[in-house]
C-alpha cells in the first residue's frame, strides 16, 4: 500500500474511522491524531488502549472504513 492511500483516509472530511491490516493484525484508527508518519516510510499508530504500533508503511495490506456504530473487538485489545 502506498502512503498516499493512508494519508487520504486520514485527511477525509468528515473523518471516518477505519481499520488497518498490517501483517495479519487489525489496528483500529478512530481519530486521525492516532497516526504519525516518518518520511512516509514508517507509520506509528497509538491505539485506544495506548498500545504503540510501529511498522513499515508498505506492510499495510488494507484500509477498510468502519461501519457506523461498529464495535470492533480489535479496538478493545490491550
Amino acid at each position: 500500500m502506498k502512503a498516499v492511500n493512508l494519508q487520504a483516509a486520514l485527511r477525509a472530511r468528515p473523518f471516518r474511522p477505519f481499520e488497518l491490516r498490517v501483517d495479519g493484525e487489525v489496528i483500529v484508527v478512530r481519530h486521525s491524531e492516532q497516526v504519525f508518519f516518518a518520511e512516509n516510510k514508517t507509520t506509528v499508530v497509538v491505539d485506544v488502549g495506548d498500545r504503540i504500533h510501529i511498522f513499515d508503511t508498505s506492510h499495510i495490506s488494507n484500509v477498510a472504513l468502519l461501519r457506523r456504530g461498529r464495535d470492533s473487538s480489535a479496538s478493545k485489545a490491550a
